[in-house]
Order: structure tokens, then sequence, then C-alpha cells
């Protein structure tokens, strides 16, 4: 028999991995009126405060009815990338990428967008929300705390 662990509350981890990792499924498999589903699963939270019971649904909402064999291949891929360039480098690349998807053909623009994007991102995340990211490994780590530093975030 296999076992596998995966932390997604952050207790074995230094931070939480859930957000991340659905963020990531999000992006690759896409579902029919996804976002108001999402406010769906948040407005009993908004009542109840119950974390356990929220993640649950964000997890219904967007893994619901996904074969094991998706969620083996995206959790490999995931765990490799995520670690090795951490969220900032993670996010630039997917904003570019998806604007570029969409048929935007602007470069200047779209690396504009990009930055902006990931930077706002992550001073929603770790100064207000207060979640801790993934950094990333040497040498990306080094964009990762350097921006955290000049946030002002430790």
């Amino acid at each position: 028999m296999r076992v596998a662990v995966f932390d997604l509350d952050g207790t074995i981890t230094r931070h939480d991995t859930l957000w991340p990792y659905l963020r990531g499924w999000v992006r690759r498999h896409r579902r029919p009126a996804f976002w108001p589903r999402v406010l769906a699963a948040l407005v009993p939270y908004l009542i109840d405060r119950d974390r356990g019971e929220l993640k649950a649904r964000l997890i219904r909402t967007a893994m619901g009815g996904a074969s094991r064999a998706d969620v083996r291949a995206w959790t490999a891929e995931y765990v490799a990338l995520l670690g090795t360039l951490g969220f900032f480098i993670d996010t630039v690349l997917y904003i570019a990428l998806l604007t570029r998807t969409g048929r935007y053909r602007r470069w200047p623009v779209i690396v504009v967008v990009a930055f902006a994007g990931a930077l706002a991102f992550m001073a929603v995340f770790m100064r207000v929300v207060y979640l801790s990211l993934p950094i990333g490994r040497p040498p990306f780590s080094a964009v990762s705390l350097a921006l955290m530093q000049l946030m002002g975030i430790r």
C-alpha cells in the first residue's frame, strides 16, 4: 500500500500550501462559473468562521470530480516548480503566459502587468492576509527575500 502525506494546513511545512496548490490547479483546469462558486463557498464562512469547512468547500469547488491521475500529475508538477521558483517568480510567469495565451502581443505591457500583478498578490497575501508564501530555492529565493525586505515583510 502506498501512502501520501500532503501538508495543506502548514503543520509540517513552514507555510500553508493549500492556496498555492489550488491556484495552480485552477490555472490548468478551467471550470464553468468557477468564481461565482468560490464566492458561494465563502459566504458560509462569514457566518460560521470554520476554516476547515471553508478549505473543504474550496477544494470541492476547485477539484471536485477530478481523476486521480490528474491530481497526481498536478501534485508532482506543483511540488517540483513552486518550491524551486517561489511564489513571486511563479506568479510573474503565470500572468505573462496567461496574457500571451489570450493573444495579447505587446511584450512591454505584458511584462509590466505580470510584475505589477505578482507584486500586488504578494503584498495582499503577505502584508494583509499574513500568509507565508514559498520563497523558492537559491538563486530564486534572493528575489523573494529582496522583495520582502523592500515591502517590510519579515
